[in-house]
């Protein structure tokens, strides 16, 4: 669904990503884990379009990313900044309906496709409210949601109400500014679009909130992909002290899916 191939990226002289490799599966939720600045949020520009002067190939849906027309990407394929900043007075429920800007439908219908979404994530008490008035976390759930609203199949399709097949969610540290009931209630609604075909890729520093829920890690780092793969082949001492520098110490769950502390 989603293929990276020897994508390379740089800053004048400097390396920001070299030869990455990477594949996704629909139905995956990847997690993307390395130390700051090691080109995590890069790669997800990268796949978003707004870095476009690398090398090598970005296929999405077989389909070169360049190779997309835009309107058609923007509902197959959605992108939540770690840092969303707003200009304008848009109310609440005004940030969501951007997000069904791209399909064919009447406004009862997008109306009820924001409504259920938000339902989901707990903001519906946040319509009427001026955006910029939000708190962090309460806004960022608001942008959450509105690429949760930008990947629902039409309205006029019923048949395909419940169908992520062949779309992607690009998250950039998406529980940076919740708090503690909010994180593992949107980790909850992602997997459960994940359940429905939805492909996700996670930047995360929170590896034991995210981990859990994912079922690929992708490890960075200086670039490069040090390893990609099913959570217990690549958590591993090894592979997290070569990453961070540190040895960690892992702890092992019920779940099979490492506790990480150092």
């Amino acid at each position: 669904m989603l293929e990276l191939e020897k994508i390379a990226l740089y800053h004048e002289t400097k390396p920001l990503l070299e030869g990455l490799d990477i594949h996704l599966k629909s139905g995956d939720f990847a997690t993307v884990i390395g130390e700051n600045g090691c080109g995590k949020s890069t790669l997800l520009r990268c796949i978003a379009g707004l870095h476009t002067r690398y090398s090598g190939r970005v296929a999405f849906n077989k389909l070169e990313i360049s190779d997309w027309n835009t309107k058609l990407l923007a509902t197959q394929r959605a992108f939540v900044n770690q840092h969303n900043q707003v200009q304008f007075a848009f109310l609440t429920e005004e940030v969501l309906q951007l997000g069904r800007m791209n399909q064919k439908e009447t406004q009862v219908q997008s109306t009820q496709l924001i409504c259920q979404v938000a339902e989901q994530l707990s903001i519906g008490h946040l319509f009427g409210r001026d955006v910029r008035t939000l708190s962090g976390g309460e806004r960022q759930r608001v942008f959450i949601a509105k690429a949760l609203v930008q990947l629902l199949p039409n309205a006029n399709q019923p048949e395909q109400a419940h169908d992520f097949e062949g779309k992607l969610l690009l998250l950039d540290e998406p529980t940076s500014a919740l708090d503690f009931r909010f994180q593992k209630a949107m980790m909850e609604v992602i997997k459960g679009f994940c359940q429905q075909g939805l492909s996700v890729m996670c930047v995360s520093h929170d590896m034991n909130l995210v981990l859990p829920y994912a079922n690929q890690v992708i490890l960075l780092a200086n670039g490069r992909c040090l390893a990609q793969g099913q959570v217990s082949d690549v958590i591993n001492e090894q592979n997290l002290q070569q990453c961070f520098g540190v040895k960690p110490t892992l702890i092992p769950q019920a779940n099979s899916v490492p506790f990480i502390t150092h």
